[in-house]
Parts: C-alpha cells; sequence; structure tokens
C-alpha cells in the first residue's frame, strides 16, 4: 500500500511544473499501469528502486535513484514497486522540462534515463540533499529553490512554445497553433518533437486524452457530455482513443487509477 503527500510548487514555476508528489510504501507489492501522459517526470528515490515491466515480453528492469521519464504515447508498461519504497516525483508540464534545461525531450518519449546522465552531476547533488532532509516541506523548499534557479537561467516563452502550450490544454487544435507561429507546419513539427518529446497530433491527442480522465475523475459521470466537453468528435471518437491509449473501454481504464497513481497527479 502506497501513502502519498502532494503539493504544488512555488507560484512561479507553476507554469513548468504541475506537481511534488512523495510516495512510501513500507511492505508489499503495487503494480501500477503507466498509462500515456503529456509532461515528463523527475524521479528521485531513497530506498528500493521501481521496476518496470514491458506488457506482451514482460521483460523486467530496474530503473535508477534519479530517473528522467520522457512522455509516454501508449500503456505498454507498468511499474512493479516492491517493499520499502520511497520516492519523490516531480511532474512537469508538456514545455516545462525543455524551457527548464534546455535538452532534447525525444529521446526520452515512451522511456526513461539516469538523469544525472542527461543533467549532470547538478542532479547527483540534488538527491544527496533531497535524501538528508527529514521531511516532505524540506524537500519541497529544495525542489523550489533548485527550479527557481533553473528558470533564471531559461529563456523567455517564444511564440511557437506558447502555441504548443495553448495546443496541449486545448485552447487551439493544430493547424491553428502552426498558424500563430510564422513558421510552417514542418517546422512546427519539428520543434514539438524536441521540445515535449511528441509530434503536435500526439500532444493533442494524449492530452485530450488526460483531460477526459480529469474531467471523469472530477465527478462527470457521462462519457458523452465528457466527450463533447474535452473536444472530440464524438463518444465513439473517445472510446476508440481509451482502446487505443489507454488499452480497455473507458470506465475500464479510470477504474484502474487509483488516488496514489502518479496518473491521477497528472490529470488533475
Amino acid at each position: 500500500m502506497l501513502t502519498t503527500q502532494s503539493v504544488t510548487p512555488d507560484p512561479v514555476l507553476r507554469p513548468f511544473v504541475q506537481y511534488y508528489v512523495e510516495r512510501v510504501s513500507k511492505v508489499g507489492e503495487v503494480i501500477e499501469p503507466v498509462f500515456p501522459r503529456a509532461g515528463t517526470m523527475l524521479i528521485f528515490q531513497f530506498a528500493a528502486i521501481y521496476e518496470v515491466k514491458e506488457f506482451g515480453t514482460e521483460r523486467l528492469r530496474r530503473s535508477w535513484a534519479e530517473t528522467v521519464i520522457g512522455p509516454i504515447d501508449r500503456c505498454r508498461k507498468r511499474l512493479i514497486l516492491r517493499d520499502h519504497v520511497h520516492s519523490l516525483d516531480v511532474l512537469f508540464r508538456p514545455l516545462g522540462m525543455y524551457r527548464l534545461f534546455g535538452v532534447p525531450i525525444a529521446p526520452f518519449t515512451g522511456g526513461g534515463a539516469a538523469a544525472d546522465s542527461v543533467f549532470g552531476p547538478q542532479i547527483a547533488t540534488l538527491q544527496e540533499r533531497l535524501g538528508n532532509a527529514t521531511n516532505f516541506a524540506e524537500r519541497v523548499n529544495l525542489l523550489d529553490d533548485f527550479f527557481v534557479h533553473r528558470l533564471g537561467l531559461s529563456n523567455p516563452l517564444t511564440p511557437t512554445a506558447g502555441a504548443m502550450r495553448l495546443m496541449a490544454s486545448g485552447q487551439c487544435n493544430v493547424g491553428d497553433a502552426a498558424n500563430m507561429t510564422g513558421i510552417s507546419e514542418r517546422q512546427f513539427e519539428r520543434r514539438s518533437l524536441e521540445w515535449t518529446g511528441m509530434s503536435p497530433k500526439a500532444l493533442a491527442r494524449v492530452s485530450r486524452f488526460q483531460r477526459a480522465i480529469r474531467e471523469y475523475r472530477s465527478g462527470h459521470s457521462s462519457w458523452l457530455d465528457i466527450a463533447h466537453k474535452v473536444g472530440y468528435y464524438d463518444q465513439m471518437h473517445l472510446v476508440r482513443d481509451f482502446h487505443d491509449l489507454g488499452g480497455g473501454a473507458p470506465t475500464q481504464v479510470v477504474k484502474t487509477i487509483s488516488d496514489e497513481h502518479l496518473i491521477s497527479f497528472c490529470c488533475r
């Protein structure tokens, strides 16, 4: 069984980081499907290390003490959390990690890497400081300080990045977003892959899938109403996307998402 604590970051960071989530499990095993999400994650682990198992092949591999995880475009894997797990998860919004660190996101799509190999020794130093902290509030302060410093080194929001953010939030479609930028659709797609790890169409699709889960979890019980609200053509379009992205019917998918599941925080 997992226990969780969560908090939003410093207000200046909220366009980049959605949540900090601390998860602790003392005994037993938790198996958690990895559902599609548009944002990236940075995960620090202080005890047992997550394992990742692929659907179909059942191949099992360990993650790293500091792990960067890219966006997920389909439900292909599940996390295995065994015995004493203690993790601190940073949930970035689409574009958030790229804007704070300036590293291309595409190499991490659908998978992950050791964070210190991506961001350098600053991450190992942060991991040590987080591990030495005595409580969640101290760790939150350390993360805020670290990311506010990174923000001071970042570039301002460009029109292209702004258009992608609007598209991911459902405020415009792919064609309109590309038209806002003054660049070709091909250039827009290349930048989307570099900055978010997804093509514009995939980014819009996965973001819509997340909004549908959020609407259901917030109390909207009619999938027809949800389909119209989040931008599907009709209910069958929503059903097809849930089967394709989440691996099952809408109600089946959302029933597997517990309050402790990381996707539940991504869909708030």
